[in-house]
């Protein structure tokens, strides 16, 4: 249990992100074989995949050309994502992970896919870890929102 007196209110971890050598290969796996639902693909043909009620609990990203040149080397961790209340604990966490030296990577961004508030920094040893909140929930008809209705932006401070 989060300590009540600490400013982060981890809720549950949301998401895990990994990278891909072979994006195609990785999702037939976990869609084929494991039984996980495509939410959504984005432009960048990152898929956003999903089991339950929540719009995606894990995403496959292709790795990039750097990356796959170093071979057994390369970071395979896309990201953890981890889901606070609302966009103003994100604000505060953001604020307070600045003032700590943290690696904060930019602001609080609307993300298009699953309609979430976020943002992204990293651990001591270069992870990408991810806060969030507001992320849409699929129905019970599977659908996701529509990629017309996806909106991506930046919010002040």
């Amino acid at each position: 249990m989060t300590d009540p007196a600490h400013p982060i209110r981890v809720r549950k971890i949301g998401h895990v992100g990994l990278y891909c050598r072979d994006l195609a290969k990785m999702v037939d796996f976990y869609t084929r074989v494991l039984g996980f639902k495509v939410s959504d693909v984005n432009e960048k043909g990152m898929t956003f995949l999903r089991f339950g009620g929540d719009h995606h609990s894990f995403v496959l990203a292709q790795m990039s050309p750097e990356e796959q040149k170093k071979g057994a080397g390369a970071t395979l961790l896309q990201q953890i994502a981890m889901e606070v209340a609302s966009v103003d604990a994100l604000k505060r966490i953001r604020k307070y992970l600045l003032s700590q030296g943290v690696n904060v990577r930019g602001k609080i961004k609307h993300e298009g896919p699953g309609n979430d508030y976020t943002f992204d920094f990293d651990d001591p040893e270069g992870n990408r870890l991810q806060f969030f909140s507001d992320m849409d929930r699929i129905g019970w008809d599977g659908k996701s929102r529509p990629k017309g209705e996806w909106k991506r932006f930046e919010v002040d401070d």
